[in-house]
């Protein structure tokens, strides 16, 4: 007799800067281990869970901590996941990269989730072809980079909204979007990259200089925190550079 087993969630670990595969993380699913199998590309599968959401909490190795609530049928297989390493990494050293700290009256502004919008275009992409709502690709201008890949973008039209680039199909040009496009885009329309982030206890967050465009540029960033906004102008970092964001 042979056993048919369902698949449940299908989680691919990536680092959030070089978009390589991580591995040696550890799942829980509501709150308990649970079998599952992890492979080489960073592919964690799990099988015949119960048919109701559940919570995943994943831990890696010198990254920060997730929790994802996927539904008793998640939308995509696999659930990409990017992982942002946490301020000690001893990666880091050899990684370019900003160190972010937030501070309120002098004080660390700590555990709290923020937004950084780089808004230098060079960095960005701009739409070359008009998209419609609904649509899950896009032609747009300049060459495609690894950096780009399963990076989060913003664009200001028809109310504003995030897209995810996944992939680019070499034979139509055309990039690939993790979802559909919540609201139409016009040619010209520039994208920007978004990176959400959390600051750790002492209100620090990693931000990676993914891209020739964070290493060799100087770059304008708006940081935002509980509507507060903050912009600020920076030389790249070679390989790491302190920021004091004050809010």
């Amino acid at each position: 007799m042979r056993t048919i087993c369902q698949i449940s969630a299908v989680f691919q670990l990536m680092d959030s800067g070089t978009k390589e595969p991580a591995t040696g993380a550890a799942i829980l699913v509501d709150g308990r281990r649970v079998r599952h199998i992890a492979k080489r590309d960073g592919t964690y599968v799990f099988s015949n869970l119960p048919a109701t959401p559940h919570t995943y909490e994943i831990a890696a190795p010198g990254y920060c901590k997730e929790q994802i609530r996927l539904p008793a049928m998640p939308v995509r297989f696999p659930e990409v996941v990017l992982l942002r390493h946490a301020p000690g990494d001893a990666r880091l050293r050899r990684m370019s990269h900003f160190r972010l700290r937030l501070l309120e009256e002098g004080a660390p502004v700590a555990n709290v989730p923020f937004r950084v919008v780089l808004l230098t275009p060079v960095g960005g992409l701009r739409v070359v072809e008009a998209a419609e709502a609904g649509q899950d690709t896009l032609a747009l201008a300049g060459s495609v980079s690894s950096g780009m890949l399963y990076q989060q973008y913003a664009f200001s039209e028809s109310g504003g909204g995030t897209l995810l680039i996944t992939g680019f199909d070499r034979n139509s040009g055309r990039y690939e979007l993790a979802d559909p496009l919540a609201a139409p885009l016009r040619s010209g329309a520039m994208l920007r990259p978004v990176w959400d982030l959390t600051t750790d206890r002492d209100g620090v967050a990693i931000l990676p200089a993914i891209g020739l465009f964070l290493q060799r540029e100087q770059a304008e960033f708006s940081f935002v925190q509980g509507g507060r906004e903050q912009r600020l102008v920076t030389a790249p970092p070679s390989p790491c550079l302190d920021l004091n964001i004050c809010f």
